[in-house]
């Protein structure tokens, strides 16, 4: 384009420069993702107490200020990773105690597992060599009126935070129906049904 057809149409020079930019939601969930990631990677190889707030940022490619725009430090990373992932464990769980069917809720619980498998395999691997154990608030919500009701909702839930770390332990040779179906299949003989 010369400079002259450039002049006639700033407009739509305009808007082809804005279809490129990011929102700032976007551009914040990039960010986050690639401290996270680089995060992981570092954990993969070395101990969490030796790795600096420096390398995460060298390793993602954000800046400092980008870095400390998202996050206070490394262990707010972590909490980050650990939030994104045990929440879609929290959600299932809560739609299965409120009515929903557990092998379908549970199929698609297992299906994000495996389609995010090496980003969660990561976090599964290093997780117990953190200084912070993962409350996966599993049991928030829970109705405690009833003792047995409430240790027996307590049970299932925790059930599925191990069988989700067995499968990947074992390699996630099932597939996420089969492991749906065997989740469902205990979690109902927990609660009684």
């Amino acid at each position: 384009m010369n400079p002259k057809e450039k002049k006639q149409n700033p407009q739509s020079e305009l808007k082809k420069k804005e279809a490129l930019r990011l929102s700032n939601a976007e551009s914040k969930a990039l960010t986050r993702s690639c401290i996270q990631t680089a995060l992981l990677i570092l954990l993969g190889e070395k101990r969490y107490e030796d790795i600096t707030t420096t390398e995460i940022i060298a390793k993602s490619g954000v800046s400092r200020a980008g870095f400390y725009r998202n996050y206070h430090s490394k262990l707010d990373v972590i909490q980050d990773i650990h939030n994104t992932h045990t929440s879609a464990v929290i959600d299932v769980l809560k739609a299965v105690q409120a009515g929903a069917e557990p092998e379908p809720a549970f199929k698609k619980l297992f299906e994000w597992l495996k389609s995010d498998e090496e980003e969660v395999k990561l976090f599964m691997n290093i997780h117990q060599r953190l200084p912070v154990r993962p409350d996966f608030g599993l049991c928030k919500g829970v109705d405690d009126t009833d003792p047995t009701a409430y240790y027996a909702q307590v049970a299932a839930n925790t059930m599925l935070a191990i069988i989700i770390r067995s499968w990947f332990v074992r390699g996630m040779k099932e597939t996420p129906e089969e492991m749906a179906e065997i989740s469902a299949d205990i979690y109902k003989r927990l609660r009684g049904h």
